[in-house]
């Protein structure tokens, strides 16, 4: 044997020497940096990638590190990891191959917890662990199962047999969990009043933190169990001493957790605010509310899934709402705002903040993980979290603008204040929190301000968004169409509930006053401008309103450098949709009207008024690529007349011969080197209905807002086709002949359709002075589903 192959074979015997170390340290729960050991798991791998035997090793090493690396119903990041490596090995032939078979329902497992589900999320694991008890002994799905079923069952809530102790010659960490699970279920979930059980309870959590070391990876979460414990023996007994020891505890456990990245960092923040809450201490409850909801936004911006993201945001968005209101019972409105921009957009906030991140890492003095994040198509979670790093400490990404920016921006933009709609949550009111462009914050509470199942404004609210309504852009005639109708009716509720309260101030003054209004929830898919009171008379005739994703968007538009529109852009009408939609015979006189009118310099595609395709373009995703691709497209103008789709976790533009999805555009406008357009015009439907829920404000609209362009106009429903083509002409009239601002431009377009006087501009097309001779100024539905957002 030659001194290379002694070498090699030395080698390769330290690799698995090593691999089988730190898998028996994963087994016996005294891994301490599970992170570091799958890192060089990978690295491993790599070095012996024309070993197969050492390379499935150390792939399946890192699989069932990953896989342990949650808590107790796994991370689903994590889990997705591993199932990637197990596919691999399962392709090349190794032991994996029967794990990989049940990983999909564990993972679909993990997600119904995360969406709230419990009942199926504990029958899919229950069906998973039967399953997996066919797996070879010393499988690792097989252990980890068995590991954490005492624990599953503890958060079930019922009465299962008791939890068995952990195997003879256990290490201490995995006799740790099994007291926790003991625990736990000692406690009931907080229903258990019998005295001489909770103390039991509180024993095996005390123990459990004893046999962990500061370092270990379990210790922040049996911390944070010992003091649930304690916290809910200070419910039973109200003795103090206990919520001292509580809080202690709790203050200890985020020392060592040190910050959003780790898992139980919202956790252990929320229930130190409401301990401090129980004591009267005000100001550090609040604080560590606020701090708490960093978590959240570390989760959405590490999860690349947006099914796991979704569920991180939703909880992100439903606690910031519930901190803000005990802020707000404090009196306190700048905390407020901070809390609710903290759950607000994280979805559309983290494919914008990560898009390219490339420069930020270079200056922090990491090209190495900038080129890594360039090389990568799907940059995987190990990576993410590596970047998050750098970026958290270099650029408190984490940290929502605080209110002398939130201030700066208002001014910056011409507008007075931001304005957060919150609903009620009974038995509290909802909430304006508005901030003004000058002056201290403040708020209102608005009792009205709740959409509740059953009710008539949900009601309503469900005709306008309904998907059966026919053919899109077109509603019926006034008075006929229970789509109207309900718009109608909801303008009422919307003054009572909120506008009236919001614009009382701003009424009277000089000049038009112009509020930026981010509503939460459901509170989305009102339609705000249009709120009516009891004068019969529209917001947008006391105000201009636009809407914001969140006040972190903003200020991010409001630091870009103004562009105005200029000649130049792309016009699409109607392109053909192969029978997919119906035919937009008024998008088309209106699309053809703007570009000969106002951007003879812009280029046609799609259909012309009289249905012949125009020679530039059929309206394609390729044509709108292209074009976006250009060298050209700084100042333009991008107006698409066309049909709009959104559909579950999607929205989409429909084009001829394909579609563009938000998800397209994001990354099509992130590309090196490309300028967003000035103003986006999306007339179309549902282009600014978000796609992952309401508080997540990611729509068509929004993406392109968020990707640079200056100004956006989108859509809250089907929109009428014939009315929409009036709007959009005269919209282009105040903005290019008047020289208006886009979003003054869209207020005087929609006061011109109000009135009952309005007259053509002279160079208004006769094609559409036709269709206004039979339009009705009474119809709020023909102009109030168009929402402003940017500059």
């Amino acid at each position: 044997m030659t001194r290379q192959d002694r070498s090699e074979t030395v080698g390769r015997a330290r690799a698995i020497a090593r691999i089988q170390d730190v898998l028996g340290a994963a087994a016996d729960r005294t891994l301490v940096d599970p992170h570091a050991a799958i890192a060089e798991m990978a690295g491993l791998a790599a070095a012996f990638a024309g070993d197969q035997q050492v390379r499935a090793l150390a792939l399946g090493a890192r699989s069932a590190l990953e896989l342990a690396s949650g808590y107790p119903l796994g991370d689903a990041h994590a889990m997705r990891a591993a199932l990637a490596d197990l596919g691999e090995l399962a392709e090349e032939g190794h032991e994996g191959a029967e794990v990989l078979a049940l990983m999909p329902d564990y993972l679909d497992a993990v997600r119904a917890h995360q969406d709230g589900d419990t009942e199926t999320a504990f029958a899919i694991f229950d069906d998973v662990r039967a399953r997996a008890g066919a797996l070879p002994p010393g499988n690792v799905l097989r252990a980890a199962l068995e590991e954490i079923a005492p624990m599953l069952d503890a958060m079930r809530g019922t009465d299962p047999a008791p939890v068995p102790a952990a195997p003879p010659g256990a290490s201490p960490a995995t006799r740790a969990l099994h007291l926790v699970a003991r625990g736990g279920m000692a406690m009931r979930q907080g229903a258990e009043t019998n005295l001489s059980a909770i103390d039991a309870g509180i024993d095996d959590l005390r123990e459990a933190v004893t046999l962990t070391p500061d370092n270990h990876p379990d210790h922040v979460f049996h911390l944070a169990s010992l003091a649930l414990g304690l916290g809910h023996r200070a419910e039973v007994t109200g003795a103090g001493a206990d919520v001292d020891q509580a809080i202690a505890t709790l203050e200890r456990a985020r020392e060592l957790a040190r910050g959003p990245e780790h898992p139980q960092w919202s956790f252990v923040n929320e229930m130190l605010a409401g301990l401090r809450r129980r004591r009267g201490e005000a100001p550090p409850a609040r604080l560590a509310a606020l701090d708490g909801l960093q978590g959240y936004t570390w989760r959405v911006l590490l999860e690349p899934d947006p099914a796991s993201a979704r569920a991180y945001a939703r909880e992100a968005a439903e606690e910031a709402m519930a901190t803000a209101g005990r802020c707000l019972v404090d009196h306190q409105p700048a905390d407020a705002l901070r809390a609710l921009d903290s759950g607000r957009a994280l979805m559309l906030f983290a494919a914008t903040e990560l898009r390219d991140p490339y420069t930020r890492l270079v200056e922090a003095g990491r090209a190495d993980l900038a080129d890594a994040w360039r090389d990568a198509d799907d940059p995987p979670p190990r990576l993410r979290e590596q970047v998050l790093d750098v970026l958290v400490r270099d650029t408190g990404v984490l940290d929502p603008p605080d209110l002398g920016a939130i201030q700066d921006a208002l001014r910056r933009l011409g507008a007075d204040a931001l304005v957060y709609l919150v609903p009620a949550r009974s038995p509290a009111p909802g909430w304006a929190v508005i901030a003004p462009a000058d002056g201290p914050p403040r708020y209102l509470a608005l009792p009205h301000l709740a959409i509740e199942p059953g009710t008539d404004v949900e009601r309503h609210l469900a005709t306008m968004t309904s998907g059966d309504r026919g053919l899109p852009r077109e509603i019926g005639p006034a008075g006929t169409d229970p789509f109207a109708g309900s718009v109608d009716a909801l303008c009422g509720w919307a003054w009572k509930a909120a506008m009236g309260p919001v614009v009382r101030p701003y009424l009277g003054q000089e000049g038009v006053p112009r509020l930026v209004l981010v509503p939460m929830g459901e509170l989305a898919r009102v339609p705000w401008q249009a709120a009516r009171g009891p004068d019969g008379t529209h917001v947008v005739e006391h105000v201009a309103v636009s809407q914001a994703a969140s006040a972190r968007m903003l200020c991010a538009t409001a630091a870009a450098e103004p562009v105005r529109v200029g000649s130049g852009g792309l016009v699409l009408a109607d392109p053909d949709t192969a029978g997919r939609a119906a035919a937009l015979r008024s998008a088309r006189l209106e699309a053809y009207a703007i570009q000969q009118v106002f951007y003879p310099g812009a280029t046609y595609v799609g259909r012309r008024p009289d249905g012949s395709v125009s020679r530039s373009g059929a309206g394609t995703p390729d044509d709108v690529r292209s074009w976006l691709r250009a060298d050209d497209s700084r100042g333009a103008l991008l107006h698409l007349a066309s049909h709009g789709t959104i559909e579950t976790a999607s929205s989409r533009l429909l084009l001829a011969g394909g579609d563009l999805t938000a998800g397209e555009l994001i990354g099509l406008l992130s590309e090196d080197g490309r300028r967003a357009p000035a103003l986006v015009v999306l007339a179309a439907c549902h282009t600014g209905r978000s796609i992952h829920g309401y508080d997540e404000a990611y729509s068509l609209g929004t993406v392109f807002l968020a990707a640079g362009a200056r100004s956006v106009l989108s859509t809250q429903w089907s929109i009428p086709d014939e009315d929409t083509s009036l709007l959009m002409y005269m919209f282009h009239h105040f903005l290019a002949t008047e020289r208006r601002e886009p979003w003054d431009a869209l207020r005087r377009a929609q006061l011109w359709m109000l009135d009952d006087d309005r007259r053509p501009p002279d160079r208004m097309p006769g094609p559409l002075r036709r269709v206004l001779d039979g339009a009705a100024p009474e119809r709020v539905a023909a102009w109030a589903g168009f929402i402003h957002w940017g500059r």
